[in-house]
Order: C-alpha cells, then sequence, then structure tokens
C-alpha cells in the first residue's frame, strides 16, 4: 500500500507532529530544507517527515534577507527548540496541500 502524501504548514500540524518534526531536526532543519515551487512559481521551503501511513512535507516560513538569500522565521526556530533526501520532482502533484 503506497503512502498518503501530504503538504502542511509547521503551524497547523498537531502537537504529535510537531514532536516528530522536533525528534528528526533535533538540530534544527536549516541545512534539510527542501525548496519548491507552487502552481504560482513562487518559491517555499519545507523538510520531509515520514509517519508509518503518511508522508508529509512541513512547509517552513522563511524571510528573503537583503543578501538574496533565505532565514527561517524567528517564530518556527523557537517553536522547535522547545524539547533520506527525496527526489523533488515526486513532490509536485503527488502531494495533498493541507
Amino acid at each position: 500500500m503506497e503512502k498518503k502524501r501530504v503538504i502542511k504548514s509547521l503551524e497547523n500540524l498537531d502537537p504529535e507532529l510537531k514532536t516528530l518534526v522536533k525528534k528528526a531536526y533535533p538540530d534544527g532543519f536549516e541545512d534539510h530544507l527542501i525548496r519548491l515551487q507552487n502552481a504560482k512559481n513562487e518559491p517555499f521551503f519545507c523538510v520531509r517527515l515520514e509517519t508509518d501511513d503518511t508522508m508529509y512535507l512541513v512547509k517552513i516560513a522563511v524571510t528573503k534577507n537583503n543578501d538574496g538569500g533565505y532565514d527561517i522565521d524567528e517564530d518556527e526556530d523557537d517553536d522547535r527548540d522547545e524539547d533520506s533526501n527525496l527526489d523533488e520532482a515526486s513532490f509536485d502533484e503527488d502531494f495533498d496541500d493541507d
């Protein structure tokens, strides 16, 4: 059976999934961000999270900085501090956007 694929924002995850994100990325997810584009060709960033029945792409809020790079928004960073790379092309159509 194929796993369900879901794209969900970090702030919209239930507490159990937020805990899994914290465990999966204990040192932060800055080095694990995947950059994708939505239907309007706007970039968004996410990290992978896998459960027994679902493969999530968790959207991470970022802000473009003056150097042309991106910084992880502080609110998201603070939330995660409390307690195999997927092929980007496979996410374009297979994930449900929640």
